[in-house]
């Protein structure tokens, strides 16, 4: 079980390398990119979504969301009649950095992935999310 600790500290450290050239280019934060590839997901689209999809601080995704708002990236909208809630869209301007970091997330897929079959890879996602789904359920009941 300790190979569970490893490949989540291993995979993190994966995933900071292949963003970082992303976040580089385009001066961005990791957790601003994060953000921004969260967004892309019609249905999270709120910066409560993106800090339970995420688990980030409340504080870092305010000011990671006003930083992007500010540069452009993102606009934020009320939806009908509820103004509590403030939807948040991405900009076109965001489209070549959010495409950036989808080809960073399918590098990570490939190489943690290589030499797998298809019903391998089937059976890992499977597993991981029901891993997620784990943690999540136990997160949600403290």
């Amino acid at each position: 079980m300790e190979s569970i600790f490893e490949n989540l500290y291993v995979n993190r450290d994966l995933q900071g390398v292949l963003f970082s050239s992303v976040c580089s280019k385009y001066s961005l934060t990791r957790t601003e990119l994060l953000i921004l590839l969260v967004l892309r997901e019609d249905a999270l689209n709120t910066a409560k979504d993106i800090v339970d999809k995420l688990k980030l601080a409340k504080s870092h995704v305010s000011t990671s969301v006003r930083d992007l708002e500010e540069r452009g990236y993102i606009k934020s909208r009320y939806e009908g009649d509820d103004h509590r809630t403030i939807h948040l869209q991405l900009c076109e301007s965001a489209a070549e950095i959010v495409k950036a970091g989808r080809e960073a997330q399918n590098e990570f897929i490939s190489i943690i992935c290589d030499g797998f079959s298809s019903e391998e890879r089937r059976k890992l996602k499977n597993y991981i999310e029901r891993m997620t789904a784990n943690a999540n359920e136990y997160l949600k009941n403290k």
